[in-house]
């Protein structure tokens, strides 16, 4: 079994802090975000760090609010890591792209430490016009759930997110274990389409009726169960 963090999610704009778009974001992508160190002195990546630090929090304040704290985790990252660097490697791994991996690998898995809870009712995120948001399972239960009973918006603002998170390893043994697999990659280790295709040896068509199968699924399942 596994979890999914959940935040409220309202809209698909390009994130532009960091140099890479909203949902190209994550360890998978980061071959295509600059990143620069000088092996002599470790401090030089600092802007990098900023940038990554920047990429990871995304628009969500919550996150924003342990910029500090990822800081902290990225330095000691290079500084734990950069000592393990073997330029001889079969690999060939640059001294820059090792640090890189590093830094971006454990930015990423506190990040998911920290939204695996929600810290703040629902009611004061429903109400705000700003893009708190990082996940976009919960936006695509709620429009699958809009589209299977044609709820109004004003009772889709009711949803208890809290209870989802809470409900959702439940509702996923509605799915088969393939549409878990896909749902696990896709929301959870933020995968796209074609890396999900290669991952479980299927064609991206095949990915995206698996995702939409299971999408359904458990919008029926969590309409069923009385959760909105």
């Amino acid at each position: 079994m596994f979890f999914i963090r959940l935040k409220h999610s309202h809209s698909h704009k390009l994130y532009l802090g960091c140099k890479c778009m909203k949902f190209n974001r994550g360890p998978h992508n980061r071959g295509k975000c600059p990143f620069s160190i000088d092996p002599a002195d470790l401090m030089t990546a600092k802007g990098s760090v900023d940038d990554c630090v920047s990429c990871v929090q995304g628009q969500s304040s919550y996150l924003r609010s342990y910029m500090e704290d990822f800081r902290q985790i990225a330095f000691f990252a290079i500084i734990e890591e950069a000592p393990k660097y073997d330029p001889n490697h079969p690999s060939g791994a640059s001294f820059t792209t090792f640090i890189k991996a590093r830094v971006c690998t454990r930015l990423w898995q506190e990040r998911t430490k920290l939204l695996q809870c929600i810290p703040y009712p629902h009611d004061t995120c429903w109400h705000t016009d700003t893009d708190d948001n990082d996940n976009p399972l919960l936006l695509s239960l709620m429009q699958e759930a809009c589209g299977i009973e044609n709820i109004a918006d004003t009772v889709i603002r009711q949803l208890e997110v809290e209870t989802l998170c809470k409900n959702l390893p439940h509702l996923l043994l509605e799915l088969s274990e393939l549409e878990r697999r896909v749902i696990k990659l896709k929301f959870f280790e933020e995968l796209n389409g074609v890396e999900i295709a290669e991952t479980l040896g299927m064609s991206e068509g095949r990915v995206s009726q698996l995702k939409s199968n299971a999408l359904a699924k458990l919008g029926k399942a969590y309409f069923k169960l009385g959760y909105i």
